[in-house]
């Protein structure tokens, strides 16, 4: 395991001493000696730790540091090793929140299995956290396109939405949808329809900013987050998508018919305090009006421009509600 140690001590000597019983142990690839706490959270906040070991201080046993680390979801269960010189200090540091307390004095032998097991310990709350991190992910992604599947969706515009409310920042949606995609299936079948969905997909991504939120609405239908933005700049965006759906049609050379998409797009402020769900409707309503329009085009949304509800072509998920 290639292990990292960071030791906390005031006094040069100890930490010397510490450094070198933590080399004998074999275990770590690095150890660092630190001189104060402010350098320990400094190193944290860009590098990674697998075990603490500090000595205890008989004129200073504040423990300020333990419990802001502890605090820190990232390191709340980083192995914490106090080193004591006497069978009090030992007792001090359990109760100041140390996950094991040794005497400075330890048999080398018994400090490498009690440092060897806390690491085991370590590594395997780490690949926990990596796994459930990928639960997370696959809950969230759909499985096809890679984009943000429709939970994302629900709950991304609902954060953007909130957060123009507190700052008064618009923000802009985008629902895509791909032209002739029955066509697609019917000539060439299933498989090259999940094909051109996926690369649609990516064309989507690539045009997008990093800030943007890119999403499987459902079927052919794609969707587009844009925090922080008007109507006008996010039909920038819309541009650049519909050239990089132009640069995936033209790697296509068995498709006959040219792989385009009709976008359209809503803005929502603080002033007019639009719900979500009205949101996507009106982003739907200029949809529609690029495909009535000829399709492979961008159209903004107005107010003057209604389409019967039952037109739609995109319906919001009943969980989608927005509080006050």
């Amino acid at each position: 395991m290639k292990t990292t140690a960071l030791v906390l001590a005031n006094d040069n000597n100890k930490k010397m001493q510490m450094v070198n019983h933590l080399t004998a142990t074999g275990l770590f690839a690095q150890i660092k000696p630190l001189n104060s706490t402010s350098a320990l959270f400094q190193h944290l906040k860009s590098k990674p730790a697998d075990m603490i070991c500090w000595a205890i201080e008989k004129k200073n046993r504040k423990s300020d540091w333990i419990n802001k680390l502890q605090a820190l979801e990232q390191w709340h269960d980083l192995p914490l090793i106090a080193f004591a010189e006497d069978q009090q200090s030992l007792i001090d540091g359990f109760e100041l929140g140390a996950s094991d307390a040794v005497h400075v004095e330890i048999d080398p032998t018994e400090l490498s299995v009690r440092m060897h097991r806390h690491l085991q310990r370590w590594q395997r709350l780490l690949e926990l956290r990596k796994s459930q991190e990928q639960l997370q992910k696959m809950a969230l992604t759909d499985p096809l396109t890679q984009l943000g599947n429709r939970a994302t969706f629900d709950m991304s515009i609902k954060q953007a939405a909130a957060r123009t409310q507190r700052s008064g920042i618009p923000y802009s949606l985008l629902m895509i949808d791909l032209d002739h995609f029955k066509a697609f299936n019917d000539t060439h079948g299933h498989q090259v329809g999940d094909t051109i969905l996926k690369l649609v997909a990516e064309a989507i991504h690539l045009a997008a900013r990093d800030a943007d939120i890119c999403c499987r609405y459902g079927g052919e239908e794609f969707a587009v987050i844009l925090p922080d933005t008007k109507a006008k700049q996010a039909e920038v965006l819309a541009e650049r998508i519909h050239k990089q759906v132009a640069k995936v049609s033209s790697a296509q050379p068995l498709e006959r018919r040219p792989i385009t998409v009709s976008i359209g797009i809503s803005s929502a402020t603080r002033r007019n305090n639009i719900h979500p769900r009205i949101l996507i409707e009106e982003a739907d309503q200029a949809l529609y009006l690029a495909k009535e329009k000829g399709r492979n085009r961008t159209e903004i949304w107005r107010p003057d421009y209604i389409v019967p509800q039952m037109r739609f072509t995109c319906h919001p998920s009943p969980q989608l509600a927005f509080g006050a």
